[in-house]
C-alpha cells in the first residue's frame, strides 16, 4: 500500500504540473513583454518639450514605426548591389530591395532643423522629417510603385536619374516643423540610399520615428542646467 500511495501522490504531481504549465507560459509572455521598451512616437513637440539639442537625439534609441521597403531597378551601368541587400527578379527585371522591418533599432547620425538623418546600418541612413502625415488625407497623393506578375511590366524606376536628396517637404509644407518624424522622400517617392535613387514601396511613407519613452527620460535626467552662483547682496 505504501507503493500505491506515493504513486498516487506522484500522479496527482504530475497533473498538477500539467495543468499549471499554460499558465506559466502565459505569465512567462506577459513578462517578457513588460520587459519591452515602451515606444512612443517621437514628435518636434516633444524634442521641444525636452528641449533637446542635437547631440542629446544622437544619444537616444529611436525604432521604426513601419517596415520601410525601397527598390530599384539594376542595369548594366548601375549593377554594384550591396551585400546586404537582397535581388530580385520581376517581370524580367533585376531589382534590387533594401528592406528596413518594423521596429528596427537606428541611431540618428545627422540633425538640423526639423530633420533627422538616422542609420539603421553602418554607413547609410535615412531622413526623417517633422510634419503632419504624408498624404494622409490627400486624394492627389502619389500611388506607390507596383510589382505585379509577369504579365505587366513594373512601373519605370529612378536608377538612371539624376541622384534626388530626400526632401523634407515630403512630410508637409506647413509654416514650420510638428509632428511624427516622418519617412522623407522626393517626387515620385524617390529616397536616395547609399548614393543609388531608390523608390518607396507599400506603406513605406507612413513609417516614422519610435522612441522608449522610459530612455527619453533618463536622458533628461541626466541633463541638469546649473543655475550659477550669486555674490551675497547680488
Amino acid at each position: 500500500m505504501p507503493f500505491s500511495v506515493h504513486t498516487t501522490h506522484a500522479a496527482a504531481r504530475w497533473r498538477l504540473s500539467t495543468a499549471s504549465a499554460p499558465l506559466f507560459l502565459a505569465l512567462f509572455s506577459l513578462l517578457l513583454v513588460g520587459c519591452g521598451p515602451r515606444l512612443v512616437p517621437f514628435t518636434h513637440e516633444l524634442r521641444v518639450q525636452h528641449d533637446l539639442s542635437d547631440s542629446d537625439v544622437k544619444n537616444l534609441q529611436f525604432y521604426v514605426s513601419h517596415q520601410i521597403a525601397l527598390r530599384r531597378e539594376l542595369t548594366a551601368e548601375s549593377s554594384q548591389v550591396t551585400s546586404s541587400h537582397k535581388l530580385l527578379l520581376v517581370s524580367g527585371k533585376v531589382i534590387e530591395e533594401v528592406v528596413v522591418e518594423e521596429r528596427t533599432p537606428g541611431v540618428v547620425v545627422a540633425a538640423r532643423g526639423g530633420a533627422l538623418s538616422v542609420s539603421f546600418e553602418p554607413g547609410a541612413s535615412l531622413t526623417f522629417s517633422a510634419g503632419p502625415e504624408p498624404f494622409a488625407s490627400s486624394p492627389l497623393a502619389p500611388p506607390a510603385p507596383s510589382f505585379p506578375g509577369f504579365a505587366t511590366p513594373p512601373d519605370p524606376f529612378p536608377g538612371n536619374a539624376e541622384p534626388l536628396l530626400a526632401s523634407p517637404s515630403a512630410a508637409g509644407d506647413g509654416g514650420g516643423p510638428g509632428g511624427n518624424y516622418w519617412l522623407a522622400a522626393g517626387p515620385g517617392r524617390e529616397i536616395r540610399y547609399q548614393g543609388k535613387v531608390f523608390s518607396a514601396i507599400e506603406d513605406s511613407l507612413r513609417a516614422h520615428l519610435l522612441i522608449d519613452a522610459d530612455a527619453l527620460d533618463e536622458v533628461v535626467e541626466r541633463r541638469t542646467v546649473l543655475p550659477g552662483v550669486r555674490l551675497p547682496g547680488r
